[in-house]
């Protein structure tokens, strides 16, 4: 399956000469990408999901910047395997944990890393993606043969490239044994997505209580969220966001979908991203949202490790 959709002012494409010369630039060097696909690809047989088995790798530079490499499957948090089970939906929402949210949330620190997955992410991981920073894509070509893009390869195509685009996030289908890659999508150098309603992150002095007060006053009835955390050195930090489209999308030109999906990133999710693009760590008893979380929030919240929100 190769992708042809062209998106004006946000990809180019570019011809296998033009690709073979990147082998001559760092990135291409300092990044093994058909080790890091081949990562994801031998642990893909481990997920617990009977029909739908996806595994991914993040790659890239910790706070230190030191690099790293980590490698999860699809699975069933513990606390919603052994309290809920695997045979029950949250909501609208499954109980798995998605193998490249995984990944995000496991890593050290998340901006400018690459990604590697055995499918084609579902638009809610693409979003995870744009707001965690991710940089660069990757995707086994067997997997646009597989169970989730036969079934939903329209929401790939029509939604999660359109989310990468958007946020400038380059995307490319490999072949491992033949050690080439293709580009689906590549943005245009110097090409900046907006970001209508950024994060704010301040420095705190860990009176949460205060915090959440001043919050709501300043936000009314938008749902919003917000944590104490803290960086690589100790120092505390507050984090507030809100509900808001993907990066590079704002409210005058989200596109609606009446579909599984929306192009809307909900506030807890916003801050789960924004943490791990900065490579900060959320104090576990300092998370507030002002409404009552998605299922598709509660689940990447307990697959996170935490085990309450305000």
């Amino acid at each position: 399956m190769k992708m042809q959709t062209i998106y004006a002012n946000f990809c180019i494409f570019l011809t296998m000469k033009e690709l073979a010369s990147f082998k001559n630039y760092g990135w291409y060097r300092a990044v093994n990408i058909y080790q890091h696909m081949q990562d994801a690809v031998d642990i893909v047989g481990t997920s617990p999901h009977p029909s739908s088995k996806v595994a991914a790798t993040i790659a890239g530079k910790d706070p230190d910047g030191k690099a790293f490499a980590l490698s999860y499957v699809n699975h069933w948090p513990p606390a919603i395997a052994e309290k809920i089970g695997t045979e029950e939906d949250i909501g609208n929402s499954s109980g798995t944990l998605h193998a490249e949210t995984a990944c995000l949330l496991a890593a050290p620190k998340t901006a400018g890393a690459s990604i590697f997955v055995t499918d084609p992410p579902c638009p809610n991981c693409m979003k995870n993606m744009a707001e965690a920073g991710i940089a660069k894509l990757y995707i086994d070509h067997k997997g646009f043969d597989k169970d989730w893009a036969s079934r939903r390869g329209e929401s790939f195509e029509n939604m999660s490239l359109r989310i990468a685009a958007k946020a400038g996030m380059n995307v490319y289908v490999t072949y491992r044994k033949e050690e080439r890659f293709e580009v689906i999508s590549q943005h245009v150098p110097g090409y900046e997505p907006s970001i209508e309603n950024p994060a704010r992150i301040e420095a705190a002095d860990n009176n949460f209580e205060s915090l959440m007060e001043s919050a709501q006053n300043a936000h009314g009835d938008e749902p919003f969220a917000l944590a104490l955390a803290n960086d690589s050195k100790g120092e505390a930090c507050s984090i507030i966001v809100n509900y808001h489209p993907t990066i590079g999308y704002t409210f005058e030109t989200v596109e609606n979908k009446e579909d599984k999906y929306s192009f809307i990133l909900q506030p807890v999710n916003r801050l789960l991203m924004i943490a791990a693009k900065e490579g900060l760590i959320l104090q576990a008893r300092h998370i507030y949202s002002s409404r009552v979380p998605t299922s598709r929030e509660l689940v990447n919240l307990v697959g996170a490790g935490f085990e309450q929100i305000r």
